[in-house]
C-alpha cells in the first residue's frame, strides 16, 4: 500500500470520530448553565432535605449550580407538571415514589405520562413513613387505634402524605368499614402539625419530621410501613409486626430526567447519585435522619417504581381510589 493510500485510509478511518466528536463534546460539557432541580417536598419534610443534599452533592461534583426549585403541593402534580414543562435539559426532577406509582391510579388524566417524561435516575434511600398519634390519644397500637375508630364512628380524622401510604390506608378503612374522615392539606407536613396539636387525631407521613415531635411528647409513633424496623425508633414496630400487612410499603425518594434524556447522561447521573449517597458526610446524615442508603441502577429503580405501582393498582381495582378531597 503506497504512503498516499494509507494517509488516505486512517483520514477515511478517523472520520467517524470527527463526525461524533462535537455531540460528545456537547454531551461532556453539560451542564453548562445551572440547572433547576424542581422538587415536590415540602419545606422541612424528608423530600425536600434530601434534594437539597442531592443538589449541593450535584453542584459541588459537576460544577455548576443546581438551585432547589420546591413546588409542593397537590400530592406532586404541581412539581411534576412544571417538570415536564421545562426546556429539556434545564431541570431536573426530585420526588417520592407515589408520584409515579400512586397518582396514576387516583387521576382520569395527569399533565403528565409517568413512563415517557420522566426517566427514572436514581432512588437516594429508603424513607420509612409512620402512623402517628396525638400523644394525648388514648391508644398505644395502631390496633387500639382503629379500635377506637370503629367505637367513636366519624369522630377521629386523619392525614397523610401523598402515595401509597394514602392509598393503603383508605383502602384499609374502606376494606373494615370505619367512618375515619381524612383531612387534605396542600403542604402535607400541616398534617404533622395538626396531629401534634390534637387537632387531627392521626398522621402518615415519613419518620424523620416525626421523631423530634415523639421525643417532646407530642406525638405517639405507632408503626412504621417498610418491611424494617427504622434504625432511628428501632422500638416502633412494622405495620406488618403490628397486625397490618395490607398497610406495608416502602418509600423511596428519587431523582428523574427528562424525556429522551441520552442514555449515557442519565448513567452518569445516576454513578454521580451512588457516590454522593454514599460520602460519609452524607451517610452520617442519612444515620441523623432515620433513612437508610438505597444505592440502585437506573433499571432497578424503573423496576423498583412498576412493583409498586402493580402493588397499589390491584388494591386500587377492589376497593377503589381517589385523591383527597
Amino acid at each position: 500500500m503506497t504512503e498516499r493510500r494509507q494517509a488516505g485510509r486512517r483520514a477515511t478511518l478517523a472520520l467517524p470520530a470527527l463526525l461524533l466528536a462535537p455531540g460528545a463534546r456537547a454531551q461532556a460539557a453539560w451542564p453548562d448553565q445551572p440547572i433547576r432541580l424542581i422538587s415536590t417536598g415540602s419545606p422541612g419534610s424528608s423530600t425536600d432535605v434530601l434534594a437539597r443534599l442531592v443538589a449541593e452533592g450535584l453542584a459541588a461534583r459537576l460544577g455548576q449550580p443546581f438551585p432547589v426549585d420546591a413546588r409542593p403541593g397537590a400530592d406532586g402534580l404541581i412539581g411534576a407538571q412544571a417538570f415536564v414543562q421545562a426546556t429539556p435539559g434545564t431541570a431536573l426532577f426530585f420526588t417520592n415514589a407515589g408520584t409515579i406509582t400512586t397518582l396514576p391510579l387516583m387521576h382520569d388524566r395527569l399533565p403528565y405520562d409517568t413512563t415517557a417524561d420522566l426517566a427514572p435516575i436514581a432512588p437516594t434511600c429508603t424513607d420509612f413513613l409512620a402512623y402517628a398519634v396525638h400523644s394525648a390519644f388514648p391508644a398505644r397500637t395502631l390496633a387500639e387505634m382503629f379500635e377506637r375508630v370503629r367505637a367513636e364512628p366519624g369522630k377521629h380524622s386523619w392525614s397523610s402524605a401523598p402515595g401509597g401510604t394514602y392509598l393503603l390506608t383508605l383502602a384499609w378503612l374502606k376494606q373494615q368499614g370505619l367512618d375515619m374522615p381524612f383531612i387534605s392539606y396542600r403542604v402535607t407536613t400541616q398534617g404533622v402539625t395538626d396531629t401534634a396539636a390534637g387537632r387531627v387525631a392521626m398522621t402518615v407521613q415519613p419518620l424523620t419530621p416525626l421523631v423530634p415531635l415523639a421525643q417532646d411528647n407530642k406525638l405517639r409513633i405507632l408503626a412504621v410501613t417498610p418491611g424494617q424496623r427504622a434504625p432511628r425508633a428501632p422500638e416502633v414496630p412494622t405495620a406488618r409486626e403490628a397486625g397490618f400487612p395490607m398497610l406495608e410499603v416502602e418509600g423511596f425518594p428519587g431523582m428523574f430526567g427528562w424525556k429522551g434524556m441520552p442514555p449515557a447522561l442519565l448513567a452518569r447521573l445516576n454513578a454521580d447519585v451512588q457516590q454522593i449517597i454514599a460520602a460519609p458526610q452524607v451517610v452520617e446524615r442519612f444515620r441523623g435522619l432515620g433513612l437508610v442508603p438505597r444505592p440502585s441502577t437506573p433499571a432497578q429503580f424503573a423496576a423498583d417504581l412498576r412493583a409498586l405501582h402493580e402493588k397499589l393498582a390491584a388494591v386500587a381495582r377492589v376497593y377503589g381510589a381517589r385523591p383527597p378531597e
